[in-house]
């Protein structure tokens, strides 16, 4: 074999391996490319369904707490019906879209409404006020990454929260503690 073979074979071998090499990168390049590119995907379409349910949780709430001053049964009965339409749209919502923790959260807010309906537990209002303010909190973490203690909630919209901060504080507290979620969000 001539020397000017040799070369020629060795600079094709080359050539091939060079080609081979380059194409094992780029797979695996691309690969990678679209795995972050479908992450990146899924994690918009989780945000852009989560980011306003903060927002209707405390309005669900509101709502709740004005139906209570209702006199008219046959108002306060269709204001109910409405706002358990909102309530299960919230919850398919929590449970497509949102993280581990507000999904424990949205669980246990309908185990401890099932004991009251269904097994007539006297429902601590504390502890009720405190489930829905934790989850609207959870997912305002979830969304934004601003851990927030749900006492400026309270501030806001409690007129005497002074003179209930303790039992508030208290329910929070061991709900926090109860589901093992963010101490930032500690009273």
């Amino acid at each position: 074999m001539s020397e000017a073979s040799l070369i020629t074979i060795i600079s094709v071998m080359i050539s091939s391996v060079i080609s081979i090499v380059g194409f094992i990168v780029t797979y695996f390049s691309m690969k990678q490319s679209f795995q972050n590119e479908l992450k990146r995907n899924r994690d918009t379409l989780a945000l852009e369904n989560m980011s306003k349910i903060p927002y209707k949780v405390l309005s669900l709430f509101d709502d709740m707490i004005e139906i209570n001053s209702l006199k008219n049964d046959r108002l306060k009965e269709k204001k109910q019906e409405e706002n358990l339409k909102i309530f299960k749209e919230i919850m398919n919502t929590i449970y497509s879209y949102g993280s581990k923790e507000s999904i424990k959260i949205a669980s246990f807010m309908q185990k401890e409404n099932y004991k009251v309906a269904v097994k007539g537990i006297t429902r601590n209002e504390y502890r009720m006020m405190a489930i829905y303010v934790l989850l609207a909190t959870q997912i305002k973490y979830d969304v934004t990454s601003v851990a927030i203690s749900p006492k400026y909630w309270f501030i806001m919209k409690l007129n005497d929260f002074d003179s209930q901060e303790k039992k508030i504080s208290e329910a929070t507290n061991k709900l926090i503690d109860e589901l093992g979620l963010d101490k930032n969000f500690m009273m």
